[in-house]
């Protein structure tokens, strides 16, 4: 699905920026498409933005779409959130699950639901209510999550790098060639660690499993 969003993405922006809304007034949805699509917004439906450069800002009331080589974008959202950017860099809230796949990506936000994330190299703060699964070469857990996580590292030679300075309160299960816990690290519930060596500065209970030199996503998790 992000992969056809990127090329349809490559294709509007060769066309004329264009800006439209439908429904009733109470149940208003946008849509944006064009080299930049840039707006600030207030809506009680659907919102969708799609250009080279997107910059969307407001409050959405349902489900909200953004697709371009770079997005930026600091949303109220009512119902569920998709992202598909080479760099991504999203603020604000979301009601709903969220779906976000980016080369390079920056999230701090309020998740309430679950966050499922594809993307080479990634930061998420703020809080995720729900699951978080994500498959990254590099990741930086800042934030609070409430739910599980499940981290799968990938990489061209090696399983990814994921770094925990985060508050984990159910645990979960972390793959990576390298893992790295900072100081300011919490976790709480059961925690499953994959990699080829036990972590170092991390005093906290787990369940280590070795990775041999393989690969995460040999491992079905």
């Amino acid at each position: 699905m992000f992969k056809l969003a990127l090329v349809a993405t490559s294709a509007l922006a060769m066309t004329a920026c264009t800006y439209s809304s439908h429904g009733p007034e109470d149940d208003r949805s946008v849509e944006s498409a064009g080299m930049i699509a840039s707006r600030n917004i207030d809506v009680t439906g659907d919102a969708e933005f799609a250009g080279m450069i997107v910059r969307a800002d407001g409050k959405v009331g349902r489900d909200l779409e953004l697709a371009g080589a770079t997005v930026r974008s600091n949303m109220e959202v009512g119902g569920d959130l998709s992202v598909a950017g080479a760099r991504v860099n999203f603020r604000g809230s979301v009601a709903g699950n969220s779906d976000v796949a980016t080369a390079s990506g920056n999230l701090d936000a309020d998740f309430q639901g679950d966050l499922n994330v594809a993307a080479a190299r990634i930061t998420i703060d703020g809080r995720v209510g729900g699951r978080l699964e994500a498959n990254t070469a590099r990741i930086h857990l800042r934030g609070e999550f409430d739910g599980p996580v499940l981290l799968i590292g990938e990489g061209n030679d090696q399983s990814g790098h994921a770094i925990i300075s985060g508050h984990l309160a159910q645990g979960g299960t972390i793959c990576a060639t390298e893992i790295e816990f900072r100081d300011e690290a919490r976790v709480d519930g059961e925690l499953i660690l994959i990699s080829d060596d036990r972590p170092e500065n991390y005093g906290g209970s787990y369940e280590f499993r070795s990775l041999d030199g393989r690969d995460c996503d040999d491992l079905n998790l």
